[in-house]
């Protein structure tokens, strides 16, 4: 008997997620959520829609997804996670998965009309290319609503929102267009709504920044994505424990010849023997030092298969040439061998007939070799599979192509960034190779370092700690290591037997220096050329680390904390007592963090990035201005909850603050400030921009006519926006008299406001 997966319960910050999807779009509208990658995006997204199936706002669901694979797994997620999902149906082309979970497919525009006809209740799956609009292929979707057999959508929900920005897929776009795709709700998921990129080719619709770097993807614009009503960084995110922190590892070469090699091909394709090898032998190195809780488990990411495909022979050629060496361990304590009893390696793409088997393995807690055994060290090279819909468990990831897309990179990290059960790092492999000595300070100004260029551009658009300079760096003395002793290759010399590829450098134009300085060491290098073993290659390459600590811990938590009360309350103006929290850990100090945050921006202390972030959580900088922006969050906030700011002086925020009190002290100064003739002070020009803000958040918060009456109108006009009876069971009886009678002496403004909802005297 098939038993349903259990139901998940929400994290705290998945419910708050929840709740300010739910709160922006249930009256209609757009909204964007960001989550990192790896924090139940899909799960918030299929709570929210059972939230407003179930509180009648929504009966009709699509859901947009840029991959197949994402389809299938977004598919399965709603099934078990959303109780009021009604049908399911899945635009696509047939899938086993699919067909296993009872979820029908079409790619047929008139079939797709056909199975949902007559249904009133229905939640259908898509990839963006349904949307497609060309000359020879238009989408399923697209062409379903060109030809007018669909009706409009309750919700449209778009994950992965990135991939309908920018130039990167400016096919997709129609998923905001609303006379192509008609919804009464967006909700935009996403964990990287701005994405920088260095090359102009994904950037030519967007205006270029500073030292070639453009966004490729920007998700600004409030009239397409709706306000950002939910945001989560990594940062956050790491602090919270919901995901695993990270470290980028980069080589460095002890040998001139091989570094310049290295440096000049930068990406490791099927013909770069050197870089092939050499990536390699840091990855067995980069395993051992750092085993994690990833059980060995690696993913490398390339542009082509034969790249791909490459990597993976060289890699197990290399491994066996080197078995029997050591290399430092974990902390350097001691040495380990350099690689392990078994391993395993493969390659996979679209195409690859074991792809699935493959990716199923590498899933495993603790991977199998060919013939059965746990796999201490497992690699999968792949081209363009292990991004969106790809749902894994924690692996490191080596970058063999860093200038694949930026948008592949993202994801790459996120593959990363799984929990691990021991708190340990993920490990970023990136070919960049450093020279003995040098400091990687400044490595952005050189084009050698344009792969690490690549990566932090695309991790910048993740992470914010790396958002203006290259991570605080810890560089390591290299260990030495005596060289193995080897005769030159040449006419008559006696070769010492090695197996595993050959590294041949090019002729070099002067001398170069022999590795070493003891008597019998050999030349790696010389005028005559030399080939260097994969022994040979492990001796000259150690690595580097360098971790994203861009501020201290503390700052973090703090920011965490002004977060986590934004998201909370709408506004970052907590009050030096915060009522009913006075044992909530994470906010005990947060008035006075903010009141150093303040200190710390006038004494030129704090970087751009964090007075943006802080920004983003409402924070208010000057103090004399801060009750007048809380006010004005408040009045947002009340506005959108009933329609206006006609409530009783007695109405009170979630929070706690007596709201209504305030407006009615606002009115009353507001009535003081016309009869005088001038706002001389800065305190009555600020007022004046309050009053400013409230007129254009409700033109009638301060109407010339009776509150009451203002207030049974607003009610009235919420219903006819939203399609309702003006009289609904449980009305007072003063509001019912109203709607009889709104008056007998009435404005002209009041007429016209009743004649919009289609009651003013004398209307039929």
């Amino acid at each position: 008997m098939m038993h349903r997966p259990a139901r998940h319960t929400l994290r705290r910050d998945q419910r708050t997620a929840l709740n300010a999807s739910v709160t922006a779009v249930a009256a209609g509208g757009r909204a964007t959520i960001v989550m990192p990658c790896g924090c139940g995006k899909g799960l918030v997204s299929a709570r929210t829609a059972e939230h407003l199936t179930h509180s009648g706002h929504v009966r009709r669901t699509v859901v947009m997804v840029p991959t197949l694979d994402l389809l299938a797994q977004t598919a399965q997620v709603w099934k078990e996670q959303n109780d009021h999902h009604g049908h399911l149906l899945a635009v696509c082309s047939p899938r086993a998965d699919l067909d296993a979970a009872g979820i029908p497919q079409t790619t047929d525009p008139a079939e797709l009309a056909a199975l949902l006809s007559g249904l009133d209740h229905y939640t259908v799956f898509a990839t963006y290319a349904s949307l497609a609009d060309g000359d020879d292929n238009q989408g399923a979707l697209l062409a379903a609503h060109a030809a007018r057999t669909l009706p409009s959508w309750d919700l449209l929900i778009a994950d992965e929102a990135h991939r309908t920005s920018g130039s990167i897929n400016k096919a997709w776009a129609a998923v905001h267009d609303d006379d192509k795709i008609p919804a009464r709700r967006r909700l935009y998921y996403t964990a990287t709504p701005r994405i920088w990129e260095s090359d102009p080719a994904y950037t030519e619709t967007l205006h270029p920044g500073t030292d070639g770097v453009s966004l490729a993807v920007s998700m600004d614009d409030p009239d397409i994505y709706g306000p950002t009503v939910y945001r989560m960084e990594l940062s956050e995110a790491i602090t919270a424990g919901l995901v695993c922190d990270y470290r980028i590892v980069m080589m460095v070469v002890e040998h001139p010849g091989l570094q310049h090699e290295l440096r000049r091909t930068r990406n490791a394709t099927f013909q770069d023997t050197p870089a092939l090898v050499s990536l390699s032998t840091a990855l067995l190195k980069t395993a051992a030092r750092y085993p994690g809780a990833s059980a060995g488990k690696w993913i490398s990411f390339h542009q082509r298969v034969k790249d791909a495909q490459a990597l993976t022979d060289t890699f197990l050629e290399t491994a066996a040439a080197l078995r029997g060496e050591t290399t430092p361990g974990p902390h350097d304590e001691t040495d380990v061998p350099l690689v392990p009893a078994t391993l395993r390696a493969d390659t996979v793409h679209m195409d690859h007939p074991d792809r699935v088997a493959i990716l199923d393995n590498l899933n495993h807690t603790q991977p199998l070799t060919d013939d059965g055994r746990p796999s201490a060290l497992t690699l999968v090279s792949n081209v363009r599979i292990l991004g969106e819909g790809w749902d894994s468990t924690s692996v490191d990831v080596c970058f063999a192509a860093p200038r694949t897309d930026v948008v592949g990179i993202v994801q790459a990290l996120g593959r990363a960034l799984r929990p691990r059960p021991d708190g340990s790092k993920a490990t970023l492999l990136v070919p960049l190779y450093l020279a003995p000595g040098e400091d990687p300070g400044d490595l952005l100004n050189y084009r050698y370092y344009k792969p690490l260029y690549d990566i932090l551009l695309a991790l910048r658009a993740h992470d914010r700690r790396i958002s203006d300079r290259l991570p605080t760096t810890q560089l390591a003395e290299p260990r030495p290591t005596p060289p193995a002793t080897n005769t030159p290759v040449g006419a008559g010399a006696g070769e010492e037997e090695h197996t595993g590829p050959v590294v041949e450098l090019p002729q070099q134009q002067s001398p170069t220096p022999p590795f070493g300085d003891g008597p019998g060491t050999p030349e790696i290098i010389g005028p005559d050329g030399i080939a260097l073993t994969p022994r040979e290659v492990a001796q000259v390459i150690r690595l580097h680390v360098t971790r994203p600590s861009g501020v201290t811990a503390d700052w973090a938590i703090g920011a965490a904390a002004a977060a986590d009360f934004f998201n909370e309350h709408g506004h970052l103006s907590p009050p030096r007592t915060l009522p009913g929290q006075g044992t909530d850990p994470r906010f005990l100090e947060l008035p006075a963090w903010l009141d150093a945050q303040r200190a710390a921006r006038r004494n030129g202390e704090l970087k751009d990035w964090q007075i943006e972030r802080l920004d983003e959580a409402g924070m208010v900088w000057e103090p004399r201005s801060e009750n007048r922006q809380m006010l004005i969050t408040y009045a947002r906030q009340c506005a959108q909850q009933h329609g206006g700011l006609a409530v009783s002086s007695g109405y009170t925020t979630p929070d706690g603050r007596t709201f209504g009190r305030d407006l009615a002290n606002l009115r009353q100064r507001a009535a003081r400030l016309e009869q005088q003739t001038a706002a001389d002070s800065d305190d009555q020009k600020g007022f004046a921009e309050l009053l400013d803000a409230l007129f254009e958040i409700d033109p009638w918060w301060n109407p010339p006519w009776p509150l009451p009456w203002q207030r049974h109108y607003q009610q009235a006009k919420a219903r006819h926006e939203r399609g309702e009876h003006l009289a609904q069971p449980g009305d007072t009886r003063t509001y019912r008299q109203w709607l009889r009678n709104p008056g007998d002496s009435l404005g002209a403004d009041q007429l016209d406001l009743l004649r919009a909802i289609g009651c003013a005297p004398g209307s039929a």
